[in-house]
Parts: structure tokens; C-alpha cells; sequence
């Protein structure tokens, strides 16, 4: 579905539904969900890669979830968060689908990932790296995602620390 397509069809039903003066809508760029609703910020959010990449009856479906969970906390607060009755009851009287949503039937993203590497025969993907954190194989604990020259010397350091210590 067409971005712009789409942007319009979540602003009519935000009006529809009583929605718009309240709450507001933009786009994220993620890739492992289709749509999210953020109670604090009173936000729904759709993912451009998944709008793009599926038909309007998808996304469509999608957007009626997303306001069903804005439309729930409206009415009933805490209470109304997540996917449980008071949110179904929701999905039912907009015409929404009223379960949480599987990506393993929609097209999604193939080979997005900005960062991989590869060690111990198994491949890491991330789409983005966390500021001060660090990354290391789980089975050698060599750190992942360096340079070559960063990774040589951490491998070095490991086997000296072994051979030194019989770790």
C-alpha cells in the first residue's frame, strides 16, 4: 500500500473514531512490527516498510488494531491495555481483527540488516547498534561487530588470558 494512501486512511479513521484532537499519528521505521500505540505519548505508529510492502486489506486491518488499543485506553484506562476483553470488545465494534497480529503471514523486509557478523558458524544480524553497549559470541565471547583489526586483537587478548590463566 501506498504511504500516502495509508497516512490518509489513519487520519479519516482517527477522526472518525474521535481520535484525531487527542491523539496523533507517525511513521517508525521498524522492522520487526507492524504497528505500535503508545498510551503515554498518545501516539500510533505504523511501520513504513510493512505498509509498503503489504496490500491495503493488511494494513488496513493493522490500523483498526492500532486505534482499537488508543480507543481502549480512552475508555477504560490501564484497564483497556493490551489484548485482552475489554480490547477485543473493541476490535469487534470498529471491525477489527480481534487478535494480536502474526508477521509470519505478511511480506516483510528481506536482508535489511545494517550490521552482520559472523563467528563460531552462526550469523548475528542487528539493524542498529546501542550506544555503550557491546556485542561478543555467545559460545567464544569474541566481541562482534569491531573492525578487523579491533576483532584480531580481541581474539589475541582471549588466548593469551587462556594460555596464561587455563581459562
Amino acid at each position: 500500500m501506498e504511504l500516502r494512501k495509508a497516512s490518509s486512511l489513519i487520519h479519516l479513521l482517527m477522526h472518525e473514531h474521535c481520535l484525531s484532537r487527542r491523539w496523533t499519528f507517525r511513521w517508525q521505521n521498524k522492522k520487526q512490527s507492524l504497528g505500535t500505540c503508545s498510551y503515554n505519548r498518545r501516539e500510533i505508529r505504523l511501520s513504513k516498510w510493512y505498509v509498503e510492502l503489504n496490500d491495503e486489506a493488511e494494513v488496513t486491518d493493522t490500523i483498526l488494531h492500532e486505534l482499537a488499543h488508543a480507543l481502549s485506553y480512552e475508555r477504560y484506562g490501564s484497564r483497556g491495555v493490551g489484548h485482552g476483553a475489554l480490547w477485543k470488545k473493541i476490535c469487534i465494534e470498529i471491525g477489527a481483527v480481534p487478535k494480536s497480529r502474526s508477521k509470519s503471514d505478511l511480506n516483510r523486509p528481506k536482508d535489511h540488516h545494517k550490521y552482520i557478523d559472523t563467528c563460531c558458524g552462526m550469523t548475528f544480524r542487528k539493524h542498529r547498534l546501542r550506544k555503550n553497549s557491546r556485542y561478543s559470541c555467545p559460545k567464544c565471547h569474541v566481541s562482534l561487530f569491531v573492525s578487523k583489526k579491533e576483532k584480531v586483537a580481541d581474539c589475541s587478548a582471549r588466548e593469551l588470558m587462556n594460555s596464561v590463566f587455563g581459562v
